[in-house]
């Protein structure tokens, strides 16, 4: 693989990263969920940009048996001394702080959603979200999955039943145009793997990022093929997807899930292919 082709997307991995928290420096931080919490198994029927909002969201819960878009699975809440922090930051400081109470959100539900899914959630057609719970000043925060339409993970898709343990039962197979397809439809990438940039809460560095994640996912691409390291297929190029901003760094699991791309259209699964012809559609 020759070229290196870098999609650009930015997953929105955090659904409720626009809603700053307020300061408060009076306060006595409460540790009990407030009202305005779901419950943990709640299931909801909201877009991805609905999703964005702090807790409650509109319309409330639905039976999970029915058509829903999006399912609760975890509720928790942030680390005192960050709130606290919060409280006594001034100027730039408030910002930061922020930052790293969101990156705490974050690092819950993508651990939490692992454990919830049942196996490595890059590898299921999902998107993990955290979304604050109002009021956003006691640091509460719900963690929720939505089945997705593509790498993108701004398009929720509708579903019945209960995402637990049902991660496996998604697995990414190819896209076109972004979008998630069968490997037997005509595409123009395959998934091939994920790769995670250690060591973990390294500082990010959009250039570093951007080399080590294509770097790693040419490595997947050329396992998944079936070849050597030092092999070369000038007809297919890595691209990886995942957090490529400071902002969608901080608190992520650092990983990025791997395609191999085509200009020529395809029909069928290039995995363990080697050397061989591309299925051309």
């Amino acid at each position: 693989m020759k070229r290196v082709l870098l999609i650009v997307v930015v997953l929105a991995l955090i659904g409720g990263g626009a809603y700053w928290l307020l300061r408060d420096t009076s306060r006595k931080i409460p540790h009990t969920p407030p009202a305005a919490a779901p419950q943990v198994g709640s299931c909801w029927k909201i877009d991805a940009a609905g999703a964005k909002a702090a807790f409650p969201w509109p319309g409330g819960p639905v039976d999970c048996a029915a058509a829903h878009t999006v399912e609760v699975f975890h509720v928790g809440q942030a680390g005192d001394d960050m709130l606290h922090r919060l409280d006594e930051a001034e100027g730039e400081n408030i910002k930061i702080a922020q930052n790293l109470l969101y990156a705490q959100a974050r690092r819950a539900c993508v651990v939490q959603g692992t454990a919830f899914l049942g196996g490595n959630w890059h590898e299921s057609k999902v998107q993990i979200l955290a979304s604050w719970i109002a009021p956003a000043t006691d640091g509460f925060f719900g963690c929720a999955v939505a089945p997705v339409a593509g790498p993108a993970g701004d398009e929720f898709v509708s579903r019945e039943g209960s995402l637990a343990k049902a991660g496996p039962t998604l697995p990414i197979g190819c896209i076109a145009s972004l979008r998630y397809v069968d490997c037997a439809a005509p595409h123009d990438g395959e998934y091939s793997g994920s790769y995670s940039i250690a060591p973990m809460d390294a500082p990010f560095d959009e250039t570093a990022v951007r080399n080590a994640s294509s770097k790693g996912c040419i490595s997947v691409g050329l396992h998944y093929l079936g070849l050597s390291e030092t092999a070369d297929r000038a007809d297919l190029s890595a691209a990886a997807v995942g957090p490529k901003t400071g902002s969608d760094w901080l608190g992520s699991d650092q990983t990025f899930a791997c395609y191999l791309m085509s200009s020529r259209p395809l029909k069928g699964s290039v995995a363990k292919l080697g050397t061989g012809p591309l299925p051309v559609a």
